[in-house]
C-alpha cells in the first residue's frame, strides 16, 4: 500500500529554486534512500515531507490525504523526523525515548512506559536506559533518537543524513537499526551520502540532480551511467558475494 506520494513537488529558497516538479511513491514497511550530491535537495525533500518547510497544497500526501491539512498532534502520531544531529536537554535515555509518545498522551500511563522499554529492548539500547543522553556518544544518541522516532508508533520515520559525521563503528550501528526498524513494518525515508551504504540498507532508491528527481525504482535504476549523470564521475559496477558495490573509477576532469 502507497504511504506517501510526492507529486509535482517544487521548492524554493526565495527566489533560488531548489527543486522542481519531483515525484516518487514509497511504500509501507520499505526502506528508501535520497541519493545525490550535496546541494540536490535531499534535505528539502526530508524537511517538507516533515513539514518543517511548508510544502504547497497537493504536492505531498500522507495515506491519499493532503499533508497540509493534518493537525500537528494528527501528524506526529504518523510521522517521526530525526535530524542530522539529533538535541537532548539533560534527561536520561529513558525520558528521552518516553518523548516520543507524547502524542499519544495527555500524561503517561503505564502502557506508554512499557513502549518505551520494548523499544529500548527492539534497538539493544536497554543497558543504557538509566544513563543521562549527554554523556552519551554520538553514534549512541543517534541511536536514542531513532528509539525515539519508533516509540512514537509513527508510521513513517523521516532521517536526515542519519550516519553522517560517525565512525565506522557507529555507522555500521545506526544502519542495523534502521534495518530492525523497517522489518517491524515501519517506513523509512532518508537522506545519505554514501553510495554503497544505501545499497546495503535500501528498497528503493531516489536519485536527484540538477534539481529535478532522475530516477526512481529498486537497484535496477542504479546503472554506471546514471550514477555518472548524477555525481559527475565514473563507476565501476562490482558484484562480489551476490552484492553489488559501485566503485569510483575516476573523478573527471
Amino acid at each position: 500500500m502507497t504511504l506517501l506520494t510526492v507529486n509535482h513537488f517544487s521548492y524554493a529558497y526565495g527566489k533560488k529554486v531548489a527543486l522542481e516538479d519531483v515525484n516518487f511513491t514509497v511504500e509501507e514497511g520499505t526502506v528508501n534512500v535520497l541519493l545525490g550530491n550535496n546541494g540536490s535537495g535531499k534535505s528539502t525533500v526530508i524537511k517538507s515531507v516533515a513539514r518543517i518547510l511548508r510544502a504547497k497544497k497537493r504536492t505531498i500526501a500522507l495515506f491519499d490525504k493532503d499533508v497540509v491539512d493534518y493537525s500537528p498532534k494528527e501528524y506526529a502520531r504518523l510521522v517521526a523526523y530525526v535530524p542530522q544531529t539529533p538535541e537532548f536537554d539533560t534527561m536520561t535515555v529513558f525520558d528521552a525515548v518516553l518523548l516520543g509518545r507524547l502524542p499519544n498522551f495527555t500524561s503517561p500511563k503505564q502502557r506508554d512506559y512499557d513502549k518505551v522499554s520494548e523499544s529500548l529492548r527492539a534497538l539493544g539500547i536497554e543497558n543504557l536506559s538509566d544513563e543521562l543522553v549527554t554523556d552519551l556518544s554520538g553514534g549512541e544518541r543517534q541511536k536514542v533518537a531513532l528509539c525515539r522516532a519508533l516509540c512514537s508508533d509513527a508510521k513513517l520515520i523521516l532521517l536526515d543524513e542519519p550516519t553522517n559525521n560517525l565512525d565506522l563503528k557507529s555507522k555500521y550501528g545506526i544502519l542495523e537499526t534502521v534495518k530492525k526498524i523497517s522489518k517491524q513494518g515501519v517506513s523509512i525515508l532518508t537522506s545519505m551520502h554514501d553510495l554503497n551504504e544505501a545499497l546495503d540498507l535500501a528498497d528503493e532508491f531516489i536519485l536527484l540532480n540538477d534539481k529535478r528527481c532522475v530516477a526512481c525504482g529498486d537497484r535496477s535504476v542504479l546503472t554506471e551511467e546514471l550514477l555518472g549523470e548524477v555525481y559527475d564521475m565514473d563507476f565501476e559496477k562490482v558484484t562480489h558475494s551476490e552484492k553489488i558495490h559501485f566503485h569510483i573509477k575516476e573523478k573527471r576532469q
